[in-house]
């Protein structure tokens, strides 16, 4: 991870209102997809202000949430049926094979891999389930492609962050499966702003530059929605779902 990727890391904490506010949740058909029937005991890693652990609660499922940011667990804290803990996908603070799946919504690409998945292999159970989400926006349509370029920037436009090389090259990770769900995001002025505001290359900005930012959202949402209905923010979900290899169960086994 390079000096800037470790500030856009870090700089969640600091806009986990905005985060709250303007970030979409997870459809939970997608969640459906990847943990199958039954109540299980689910690990949400890197769950900033709980926008998957809070689906998979209302889903019927015990669930823990752990991400780095004591800002962005404070928010997470307000959810029923989510219980929290600070930690890390590098080092997670929880007892070995004690969780049926471990899910990540919008975070995995900003972990170790190196270290992050032997601890995730670790508290797995022997047939549980590892799956990975993330939100896009569907930048075909001519508004969103807009703000998307507002926000992240032009050379950022295609970037989509490919798990799969990761999660192959591990032998710690059988056969990946994957889905793709669409959902939709109701906004309105502030939310889009709030939206904004939540990305790590936004926040980092200086003062000045944030609020240029910022003016270029106002610009699109003055362009495109009609109040008082809310601006309908197109998103498609990534997921992808893989178990412990045979490999890591025998290691388990043998430790």
């Amino acid at each position: 991870m390079t000096t800037d990727d470790s500030a856009r890391a870090h700089s969640f904490g600091a806009v986990a209102a905005a985060y709250d506010a303007g970030r979409p949740t997870f459809p939970a058909d997608a969640l459906n997809w990847i943990l199958g029937p039954g109540r299980l005991q689910i690990l949400d890693l890197g769950a900033g202000t709980g926008k998957l652990a809070q689906v998979a609660a209302a889903l019927g499922h015990d669930v823990v949430a752990v991400d780095p940011s004591e800002e962005m667990l404070s928010v997470c804290r307000k959810l029923t049926g989510v219980d929290t803990m600070v930690g890390a996908a590098e080092s997670i603070p929880l007892a070995p094979a004690s969780v049926d799946a471990v899910i990540v919504g919008q975070a995995f690409h900003w972990f170790d891999h190196s270290r992050a998945l032997p601890e995730i292999s670790r508290v797995l159970r022997p047939h549980g389930v590892l799956g990975l989400l993330w939100n896009n926006y569907d930048t075909v349509v001519p508004w969103v492609r807009r703000l998307h370029r507002a926000m992240i920037g032009e050379d950022h436009l295609a970037d989509e962050f490919d798990p799969m090389p990761t999660l192959l090259q591990s032998d710690l990770f059988a056969m990946v499966e994957t889905a793709r769900f669409r959902h939709w995001h109701d906004l309105d002025r502030n939310g889009l702003k709030q939206l904004a505001m939540s990305h790590s290359r936004v926040a980092v900005l200086t003062e000045s530059r944030r609020d240029s930012v910022l003016d270029q959202i106002d610009g699109i949402y003055d362009s495109t929605a009609r109040p008082p209905e809310p601006l309908r923010m197109p998103y498609f979900t990534n997921c992808y779902r893989t178990r412990p290899s045979d490999l890591a169960n025998y290691r388990r086994t043998m430790a």
